[in-house]
């Protein structure tokens, strides 16, 4: 398996071995193919099947990959390395060396005159270029166009799920759609930073560009690390989303390959073989939790580390898994009878910012995930779970029929309803009211598989999820969006 390290960690001997292999593929017109494809998805307009949806981040994926085993095929020991702007973020950091990236532009051309990618040693010649653009040299601008993300706004970024949200587009609301908090928050700013040429339909006419974006596919593994189970958003067939974006759409331009790419065939990294160098070698072993037992003493005793507690529920009923201490960290809860099965994700719910989960449980066994809100950050806390008798009814909702009514009474206080889909179909689920909402859905049949979640799609703050479902009964969870707030609101299902 190939390892993408640190652009900042290469030896000299293998930032020239990356540097020969991008200048052969240059050669050979291998590169400028690359280009075109990138510019051609920006070109597509509002059917892009590259940005400003859900696929960013697996066609990207997919991109880069496809360019790594072109640069394999001319030699084998190179991969992509990837550029973390939160450390090396000056313009004398050592990734612009005239060894490797080469400097800044110079003059109101913004033309880079040095290092291996510059126009004059005649290796270097932009051909595939925008609609309008006859500059035929890469261009630079640093920091004419903003600020490098800071660690700070990634740790934010990371801590957004789920995946994506309606209207699954450049619209999602990036507190509720970790793709485009990523996309439009943590990846635009890199490529405003470098500016020229980095800023073109064509931007691969930069081979930073590769550096970037394997950072920005880091990230990604990093977010699926901390929240295994978190499935890719939305299922093929979701009204209204661009084709090439749903999980088992193929992606274009590869759409035509007798076995195209889909999202859901690039969500696992370690299986096209690759791998990055700050990930754990080890998989942390689990921690037994007994019900109604003391807390367990725990700590999150490295960076990035994710622990693991298994316990066992032998009747149906209501249990609470809460942490306790100063440490803020983030819990999520998945099962029964799969670790990979996501149930819910808490951060802040509990006492101070301890996590805090209370979920009406089948009997089978639970596994949960907890890791501290910063990536960078460690601490102590402890850990319990708790369990009343009895399992509280859930009311039902009829499709198409009158609201219900409903409140949230007390902080963090979760409301279940439940519906039947009687036909295939668009279901739109919806909350009114003054009430800032935040509904999940679940299902089918399982009330713990999720399929959506949505905070403000609706009017004003309400809530809205368009969903297409099979036939089968669904569970909708409301809650509030503050952790402290209360307040009445109505529900309603229509088809």
């Amino acid at each position: 398996m190939g390892i993408r390290k640190n652009q900042s960690s290469l030896t000299p001997a293998e930032k020239s071995a990356f540097v020969v292999a991008v200048k052969a593929l240059k050669a050979n017109g291998v590169y400028d193919a690359f280009v075109a494809q990138h510019r051609a998805a920006f070109l597509a307009g509002p059917n892009d099947p590259a940005h400003g949806g859900p696929a960013f981040l697996p066609w990207h994926r997919e991109y880069l990959r496809r360019f790594e085993r072109a640069l394999q095929e001319i030699d084998a020991s190179v991969s992509l390395p990837y550029w973390d702007w939160t450390v090396d973020r000056t313009p004398t950091a050592s990734i612009w060396g005239p060894n490797f990236m080469g400097d800044n532009g110079t003059g109101a051309s913004q033309q880079v005159t040095t290092g291996p990618f510059a126009f004059l040693t005649g290796e270097w010649t932009l051909t595939v270029l925008d609609p309008g653009d006859t500059t035929a040299f890469l261009t630079r601008a640093f920091g004419a166009m903003g600020s490098l993300p800071t660690q700070q706004a990634v740790d934010t970024a990371k801590s957004v799920v789920p995946y994506d949200s309606p209207p699954w587009n450049a619209g999602s609301n990036v507190n509720t759609s970790f793709r485009n908090r990523l996309e439009r928050v943590i990846h635009n700013p890199g490529h405003m930073w470098v500016g020229g040429s980095m800023m073109a339909m064509s931007s691969p006419n930069d081979p930073v560009f590769w550096l970037h974006h394997c950072n920005i596919d880091r990230l990604w593994a990093e977010w699926q690390t901390e929240n295994p189970g978190r499935m890719y958003l939305p299922p093929s067939g979701t009204p209204g989303v661009v084709a090439g974006h749903g999980l088992d759409d193929p992606m274009p331009p590869w759409d035509g390959e007798p076995t195209p790419p889909t999202p859901r065939s690039v969500l696992n990294h370690h299986a096209l073989d690759y791998s990055y160098d700050n990930e754990p070698t080890t998989t942390p072993e689990s921690v037994a939790l007994t019900i109604g037992a003391p807390p367990v003493s725990a700590s999150i005793g490295r960076a990035g580390e994710v622990d693991i507690f298994t316990f066992e529920v032998s009747a149906a009923g209501n249990h609470v898994i809460e942490t306790q201490g100063t440490t803020d960290v983030v819990m999520g809860l998945y099962g029964p009878d799969d670790s990979e099965v996501f149930i819910t994700e808490d951060d802040d719910s509990g006492t101070g910012q301890n996590s805090r989960i209370a979920r009406d449980l089948s009997a089978g066994t639970y596994y949960v995930r907890l890791r501290h809100y910063s990536s960078s950050s460690t601490g102590n806390y402890s850990i319990s779970v708790s369990a009343s008798a009895g399992q509280p009814a859930v009311p039902t909702i009829a499709v198409n029929g009158p609201a219900v009514a409903g409140a949230i009474s007390a902080g963090n206080e979760r409301d279940m309803y439940t519906f039947t889909a009687a036909n295939s179909g668009s279901y739109t689920i919806e909350t009114a009211g003054s009430t800032d909402c935040f509904i999940t859905l679940y299902g089918p049949v399982n009330p713990n598989t999720l399929i959506a979640q949505d905070d403000d799609s609706g009017p004003g703050t309400n809530s809205r999820i368009v969903a297409s479902l099979a036939p089968g009964a669904y569970f909708i969870q409301v809650r509030h969006y503050s952790p402290a707030g209360t307040g009445p609101y109505n529900i309603t299902v229509k088809s």
